[in-house]
């Protein structure tokens, strides 16, 4: 399965309709995270489809619990190596500013 399909098959499993700038935003971080994981082993999942579903979905996962933002949604993510979850979250709406 591709990225791609794998990322498509996950947000539907989970319900979360996300736009296509955010769905290639996804996956070009993901191709990056692969990229630079080679040279300084970011995290021990080492192909592009496993990240998608051991990163970016396991990220997404919190969406629906987190609660509506008010005014300027704000999230902190403290000690995150490969900056999971920070950046799908950050990625996906609504845009919450995030601080790693």
């Amino acid at each position: 399965m591709t990225p791609r399909a794998a990322l498509e098959r996950g947000l539907e499993e989970l319900g979360l309709p996300l736009p296509e700038l955010t769905r290639r935003q996804m996956l070009e971080y993901v191709a990056l995270l692969a990229k630079w994981n080679r040279t300084y082993n970011l995290t021990a999942v080492r192909t592009p489809e496993d990240m998608v579903s051991h990163h970016l979905l396991d990220s997404l996962a919190i969406l629906p619990h987190l609660p509506e933002p008010e005014r300027e949604p704000a999230l902190a993510d403290a000690g995150s190596g490969a900056r999971l979850p920070g950046i799908p979250l950050a990625l996906a709406p609504p845009l919450w500013q995030v601080t790693l």
